[in-house]
Formats: structure tokens, C-alpha cells, sequence
């Protein structure tokens, strides 16, 4: 597992962007008390119930691109995506 910061604001070096690949991704989950069921879904582990991407659409691990900075609003890892995100946040 790799898992690197990277600063977005030099002038805030103490609120690094944290940057992981593929293979830290359960790790990351289990960070958020969420796991996968069967079909590869991402869900919480309390309830089982599968998370919803700010599109309210469910979202499989393969597709998990992150998570928005001081929430839990998952987010795919595709470039639509963010710009949708971005709208949205406006």
C-alpha cells in the first residue's frame, strides 16, 4: 500500500491532501467504518446498507475514486465526476 501527501497550499503545509492507489482502498474503508458486500458495493458495516455518491447512485469499490474533505460524500474516480461535484458545490 502506498500513501503519500502532497500539500495543496504551500502556505498551509499542516492541511496536506492525502493521495493513496488502488491496494490501500479497503484500508481507507475500514478507516471509515465501511466495507464491500458480494457484488462489490461499498456499504456500512453497521447496517449493511450500500453508500450513496453525492448523485445518490451506489458506488463499487473498482469505482471509488474518494472521499470530500470533511465529509462523507463519496466521490468516483473519474473526472465527471469532480466537475459535477464542483457545480454542485458552486
Amino acid at each position: 500500500m502506498k500513501m503519500k501527501t502532497k500539500h495543496a497550499n504551500a502556505s498551509y503545509p499542516e492541511n496536506p491532501d492525502i493521495v493513496f492507489d488502488e491496494s490501500a482502498k479497503p484500508f481507507v474503508l475500514e478507516m471509515l467504518n465501511k466495507s464491500t458486500d458480494k457484488q462489490g458495493y461499498i456499504i456500512e458495516k453497521d447496517t449493511g446498507k450500500r453508500v450513496l455518491t453525492f448523485e445518490l447512485e451506489e458506488l463499487r469499490l473498482a469505482q471509488f475514486g474518494g472521499i470530500q474533505k470533511g465529509s462523507e460524500i463519496f466521490i468516483e474516480d473519474n473526472l465527471v465526476s469532480l466537475i459535477r461535484l464542483i457545480k454542485l458545490k458552486g
